[in-house]
């Protein structure tokens, strides 16, 4: 047990319920009664959960020295269990540094063209004044954006994208469910499996089907491991992690502007610019790119273990813990941001926040590889985006936290073209 934390008594199977029926609310009711760090059990396990930015980066920074990865992922299973979310000391070294070439800035400024004539694609397959949704549309997008850079295959057709994304969506559900299931039957008993047995081959043989091209930058196939089991877990860990993630971070930051039409104005006269999208040339769309992440952070959840008892000035952790990190509650505590809920790009224009109260790249040894990638295509889609079409969003939106943070319902959008 941890001492020193303050939280409610008792296992509380209630709690438990309360996490698995929406985890957003549970967590702000805790802070909001016992403050920024919170002891509590839910069933049989102990949880601390932590608000502040200071102790969430000593959990992060300290994640090869003192933690593993908590309860979340599996890293048995078959599909993605030796990539880069779920492996552990050696071989995830090994892996990140094979990887890290590919998202080095220099590297992703030469995906520049291609990125831009995907989007530019995109763009022109629009019907002006038509509603569509802008989150399935952005993944889309983005799983098009990883394939032309990362995958180097050439024009994939709308549905071949469609295909990856349908199946990719369930399978990221299917782990969602999984995590929060008592019923776990391993991978190979086939019957209770079944379902996810045909999704996960019909998605890996049409990553098996592309067709890379030359590039005058790096890509994928060179860095990835030459063991065909781990070579597909890592090329389905890029794909996976990397469309899902830019997707939802753009289609949240089309639907603010969909519903704030001054800074709408603004992204539009920055997009008018020959220049590349970059925070110098492009300081509103950064702002509004970075708002849209801290209030609907992809990664809303990260969990650590201690693999040893701990200590960190006045905060004990013991192995019997499970730490909670929740970026979307340390994004939206009103003691470090102003108007916490409310969507005010502005901050971003002003003085910087401390380190460790925005994470939705995570922090620490386990940041994620491909930020700089991720903001590259992130500012490109909604500058470009938002110089072709006028965006107004309407109906209600329902958070949903699965393994990312996305809309429950449909994203509507109207998209009438400029003239």
């Amino acid at each position: 047990m941890s001492s020193g934390i303050p939280g409610p008594q008792g296992s509380s199977l209630a709690r438990l319920s309360a996490f698995h029926r929406d985890p957003l609310r549970l967590f702000r009711t805790l802070t909001e009664e016992w403050g920024p760090r919170v002891r509590f059990r839910m069933g049989p396990w102990y949880f601390v959960l932590l608000a502040e930015p200071e102790a969430a980066g000593w959990v992060l920074s300290h994640h090869a020295q003192g933690f593993v990865k908590g309860p979340g992922l599996d890293n048995k299973n078959p599909l993605i269990g030796r990539g880069l979310l779920t492996e552990e000391g050696p071989r995830w070294a090994n892996q990140r540094r094979r990887m890290a070439p590919i998202f080095k800035p220099a590297n992703v400024t030469m995906m520049r063209p291609w990125l831009d004539q995907t989007v530019t694609a995109w763009c022109q397959r629009q019907v002006s004044g038509e509603t569509l949704d802008l989150q399935a549309s952005m993944l889309e997008l983005s799983l098009a954006m990883a394939l032309q850079t990362l995958f180097a295959d050439d024009n994939p057709s709308v549905n071949f994208l469609e295909d990856i994304g349908r199946h990719v969506t369930w399978i990221m559900e299917h782990f969602y469910r999984r995590t929060r299931s008592v019923w776990r039957f391993p991978y190979h008993i086939p019957g209770f499996n079944r379902r996810y047995h045909s999704h996960a081959r019909r998605l890996a043989s049409a990553v098996h089907s592309l067709k890379p091209r030359p590039r005058p930058f790096r890509v994928v196939w060179d860095a990835l491991a030459p063991e065909p089991d781990s070579r597909l877990d890592e090329m389905l860990t890029l794909i996976i992690a990397g469309f899902e993630t830019t997707g939802h971070a753009v289609s949240w930051a089309l639907d603010e502007l969909g519903r704030h039409p001054l800074w709408q104005e603004q992204v539009y006269q920055e997009s008018l610019q020959e220049s590349w999208p970059s925070p110098a040339t492009h300081p509103s769309t950064e702002a509004v790119l970075k708002e849209s992440l801290r209030l609907y952070p992809p990664v809303w959840l990260l969990s650590r273990k201690p693999t040893e008892a701990l200590t960190h000035q006045d905060l004990t952790l013991k192995p019997d813990d499970f730490v909670l990190i929740s970026p979307w509650l340390l994004h939206r505590q009103p003691a470090i941001f102003a108007a916490a809920d409310e969507f005010r790009p502005e901050r971003w224009l002003q003085n910087p926040h401390q380190p460790y109260a925005f994470i939705p790249f995570v922090g620490g040894p386990r940041r994620c590889i491909g930020e700089h990638l991720a903001m590259a295509e992130g500012m490109l889609a909604i500058s470009r985006i938002i110089q072709q079409f006028h965006v107004e969003s309407h109906g209600a939106r329902e958070l949903y936290p699965g393994l990312t943070l996305s809309s429950l319902k449909p994203m509507r959008a109207r998209l009438t073209r400029r003239p």
